[in-house]
C-alpha cells in the first residue's frame, strides 16, 4: 500500500513539473510573440500615437513601429537577429516565424518611410522579405540599410546579397554595393551611399549606441571581410607603357574602343566594335570607369564553348539593373568573340553580363549581340577554371578603357 502511495505521489509529482515548464513555455512563447525592444530612444509608437514603446516592451506579429525626430529604437528577435529603426521611420513587422528546431527564420516587413538596418543571426537561416514604395527586397542571411520614402529606395550591403525585385527588372546587391530604385531618383548601383543615407545611418547607430559591423550577430557563412561602402573604390590601375606584344596589339588602334581585362595571370586586350553595337559599346565603357567589373567572378568557364562574367552577385542572375535592347548583327561568332549575356526568353534583357567565346557557336548568331572581339591574350582566357560555377573560380582584377591605361602607344 505504502508503495502504491509513493508511486501515486511520485507521477503526480511529474505531472505538476510538467504542467508547470507548458505554461512557462506557453508565457514565453506567447501567440505572436517575436522579440522585444533591447533600445528605446525618444519617441517610438505602435499603431496609436497614444501608445509608446519602451525599452523592454515585447513585440508581436503585426506589430508597427513608428519613430519621431531623433528618436530611434533596437529591436531584437527571437533568433537574435535585430533590425534597428531611425528616426521618422514607418515599418509594419507583418511576421516573423523562428523555428528553433531547424534555426530557420522567415519573415516580411514593409517599410513605408525612413530607414533601418537589417543583421542576421549567427549561424540562423534567413529567409525575409521587405517591401517598400517602389521595391521588394529578398534576404537569406545578411547585413543591410535601407533608405526608403514614397519617391525611392536605396540599399547598402554590408554583408551577403539582397535580391532587388523593382519596375526597372531584379538586381543582386552583393556585399559593399549601393542601388537605388524608384520614380525620383537614378535607377541603378552607385559607387557610394547618398549623403542623405550615410547621415540617417549614422545618427541611426549612434542614438542606440551600435558599433557598426562589429556585429555579435554576424553570420559565420559570411567569413569575407566586409567591404567598405561609404567610399568610392580606388583605381589601382597606373599609366604605363604597353609590353612590345601588347603594343603590336594595339598598334593603328582607337584606346577608346579597347577594353583592358587584368587577370591575376596575365592580361587580355578587347577591341569594341561600336558600329555593330554603339549602346552596347556605350554601356560597357560607362561601367567600366565605375570600376564595375573589379573583382567579379568569372561564374561559367565551358571549355570549347563561352566564359561568363560581369554579374555582381556571381550566381549568373544578376546585374546593374539597367536592360539593354538587343542590337543584333551578322558577326560570326567564332573564337574571341564577347557577346552580351541576356534572358533565353526576351531579346532585350542584356545588362552587364558578357561572354567570351572559346570556340565556335553558331547557334548563338543573330540571337544574341556581339560587341567586341579578343585582339591579344585569348590563351589566358582558355586557363580560366572550368565549371558551371567552377569550385574556385578565377576573378576580374580589373576591365579599364586602354586610353586610361597606356600611354605611348602609337
Amino acid at each position: 500500500m505504502a508503495v502504491v502511495t509513493y508511486f501515486k505521489a511520485l507521477v503526480s509529482a511529474i505531472l505538476s513539473v510538467g504542467i508547470l515548464v507548458i505554461l512557462s513555455w506557453q508565457a514565453v512563447s506567447a501567440p505572436g510573440y517575436i522579440g522585444q525592444t533591447k533600445v528605446v530612444v525618444n519617441k517610438v509608437f505602435g499603431k496609436s500615437l497614444s501608445r509608446s514603446i519602451r525599452q523592454g516592451d515585447r513585440v508581436y506579429q503585426n506589430q508597427r513601429i513608428r519613430t519621431g525626430r531623433d528618436s530611434s529604437t533596437d529591436i531584437r528577435f527571437l533568433d537574435e537577429s535585430k533590425l534597428i529603426i531611425g528616426e521618422l521611420s514607418d515599418v509594419l513587422i507583418d511576421r516573423m516565424i523562428y523555428d528553433a528546431n531547424k534555426s530557420e527564420v522567415a519573415g516580411s516587413l514593409r517599410m513605408l518611410k525612413g530607414v533601418l538596418r537589417f543583421a542576421s543571426a549567427e549561424a540562423v537561416k534567413t529567409n525575409l522579405q521587405v517591401k517598400t514604395p517602389s521595391a521588394v527586397l529578398g534576404i537569406r542571411g545578411t547585413v543591410f540599410d535601407i533608405l526608403a520614402s514614397p519617391g525611392g529606395t536605396q540599399v547598402a550591403v554590408h554583408e551577403g546579397a539582397v535580391q532587388v525585385e523593382s519596375a526597372s527588372g531584379t538586381v543582386i546587391v552583393a556585399e559593399g554595393q549601393v542601388y537605388q530604385v524608384g520614380r525620383s531618383t537614378t535607377v541603378g548601383f552607385s559607387t557610394e551611399v547618398s549623403q542623405a543615407m550615410k547621415s540617417a545611418v549614422s545618427r541611426m547607430l549612434a542614438a542606440v549606441g551600435d558599433k557598426g559591423l562589429n556585429l555579435p550577430s554576424k553570420s559565420k557563412a559570411l567569413a569575407p571581410p566586409p567591404k567598405k561602402i561609404f567610399q568610392k573604390p580606388k583605381d589601382q590601375t597606373a599609366v604605363l607603357s604597353p609590353t612590345a606584344e601588347e603594343a603590336a596589339a594595339l598598334k593603328g588602334r582607337d584606346l577608346e574602343n579597347i577594353l583592358v581585362l587584368d587577370l591575376s595571370f596575365g592580361r587580355v586586350m578587347i577591341e569594341m566594335m561600336p558600329a555593330v553595337a554603339p549602346n552596347h559599346v556605350n554601356r560597357i565603357k560607362a561601367l567600366a570607369r565605375q570600376n564595375f567589373y573589379d573583382g567579379l567572378k568569372f561564374h561559367s568557364v565551358k571549355s570549347g564553348f563561352a566564359a561568363e562574367t560581369g554579374d555582381p552577385s556571381g550566381t549568373g542572375r544578376g546585374g546593374s539593373g539597367q536592360k539593354l535592347r538587343a542590337e543584333l548583327s551578322k558577326t560570326p561568332f567564332i573564337r574571341g568573340i564577347v557577346g552580351m549575356k541576356r534572358d533565353a526568353t526576351n531579346l532585350d534583357t542584356a545588362d552587364s553580363q558578357f561572354f567570351i567565346l572559346m570556340g565556335r557557336a553558331r547557334h548563338l548568331e543573330g540571337k544574341y549581340t556581339a560587341w567586341a572581339r579578343v585582339i591579344h591574350g585569348m590563351v589566358l582566357v582558355d586557363r580560366l577554371r572550368q565549371g558551371s560555377p567552377p569550385s574556385n573560380p578565377d576573378r576580374i582584377k580589373s576591365l579599364r578603357v586602354a586610353a586610361e591605361v597606356f600611354r605611348d602607344v602609337r
